[in-house]
């Protein structure tokens, strides 16, 4: 099954937020982003092109400005030989399917979405829901070529196509996909058999840890360095989070380690603020300033250049449950800035299915 989203309008195109938001709320349906154009503005080759795209893929969502749309919503009507009308204040084919600011029409079976998307507002009700005929789950504790190894079995019998990327070192996500329904069910109950409990469903495994701690009421809180309150603005993305959340401290400085979550400052001058031992007073920093289940601490060199004699890319992470068990790692990420910020965050939250499996997997 092939999706396509088409954004029009510059106005769109350089706001970074607002495609965010896009790409988001596209996801919730569609799971994945799998293929995107942009245009500036229609011309008097877009008819065609859009007849071409209907033929090539089975679902079009078009995002667009309140200044192309009506012209948008013409071409679009004129393929699908019907005529516009006014209904819910907004222009569309008489035919379509429509809420306020979005219909949905099927041209050669292609079904396509036109939404006329406001930067000022809300964005208009996403009306295509498909059939998905694939999905995502990550395998924790494995290499890539050992992972795909272990597939290849259920791959050719259910007669499922797989992508395979490594998240981090030993977490590796799978994208399955089937060329006929009902056999990917099937698949996936083989590899949550095979995997039992170092598998899980989605390609988001903060979202997965977030969603566990949520129905299970358990709390966390964070101590975080050179990722500068990124865990905490991850957690902040899911609903209902205040319920598990209090707050986290964000110990940029070895002042604040100090003074905050109590680190020595023998630790911090004799064996660095980038060591396995700040790590370790940092969470039990946490649970005497926090009340949390969890605690995630956090401290490294993030930027590209080495520092007091730690590589660029060092990041020592670690995780402490309230019974006082917990894990350290220290790992290594190639990048800038922002990725090795994103990296880190992911595996620090990714240790605590390490440190608690029996949570998290329900064994």
């Amino acid at each position: 099954m092939k999706h396509l989203i088409i954004v029009i309008g510059n106005e769109l195109i350089i706001n970074e937020n607002y495609m965010r938001y896009i790409y988001e709320e596209y996801k919730k349906q569609f799971l994945e982003l799998h293929e995107i154009k942009f245009i500036n503005k229609p011309d008097k080759e877009l008819p065609f092109l859009l007849q071409n795209l209907a033929q090539e893929y089975s679902y079009i969502s078009i995002f667009c400005i309140n200044e192309h749309y009506a012209t948008i919503a013409k071409i679009l009507a004129t393929l699908s030989d019907d005529t516009l009308i006014l209904e819910n204040d907004t222009l569309v084919p008489s035919k379509s399917n429509n809420v306020k600011n979005s219909f949905l029409i099927t041209i050669d079976d292609c079904s396509i979405n036109l939404l006329n998307a406001n930067i000022a507002s809300k964005l208009p009700q996403i009306l295509n829901k498909p059939e998905l005929n694939y999905a995502h789950f990550c395998l924790l504790d494995i290499d890539e070529m050992s992972a795909n190894l272990l597939l290849d079995t259920l791959t050719k019998s259910f007669e499922i196509q797989t992508n395979s990327s490594a998240l981090l070192e030993n977490l590796i996500c799978i994208r399955a996909s089937a060329s006929q329904y009902g056999k990917l069910e099937g698949f996936l109950k083989g590899v949550f058999k095979l995997f039992n409990t170092k598998v899980f469903l989605g390609n988001d495994p903060i979202k997965f840890i977030t969603k566990k701690l949520l129905e299970k009421n358990l709390k966390i809180s964070f101590a975080e360095s050179c990722t500068a309150g990124l865990c905490a603005s991850k957690l902040a993305q899911f609903d209902g989070i205040s319920s598990i959340f209090e707050g986290s401290l964000i110990t940029y400085s070895n002042r604040l380690k100090n003074s905050w979550l109590g680190v020595s400052n023998d630790t911090l001058e004799s064996i660095s603020e980038y060591s396995d031992r700040c790590v370790y007073f940092m969470l039990k920093g946490v649970f005497k300033t926090a009340n949390p289940d969890f605690a995630l601490a956090i401290s490294g060199v993030a930027g590209e250049n080495n520092d007091k004699n730690t590589k660029a890319g060092t990041i020592y992470i670690g995780a402490m449950y309230k019974d006082g068990t917990f894990l350290q790692e220290c790992i290594h990420i190639q990048g800038n800035r922002n990725y090795t910020r994103e990296q880190a965050c992911l595996a620090a939250f990714c240790l605590m299915l390490k440190l608690k499996p029996e949570i998290f997997f329900g064994f």
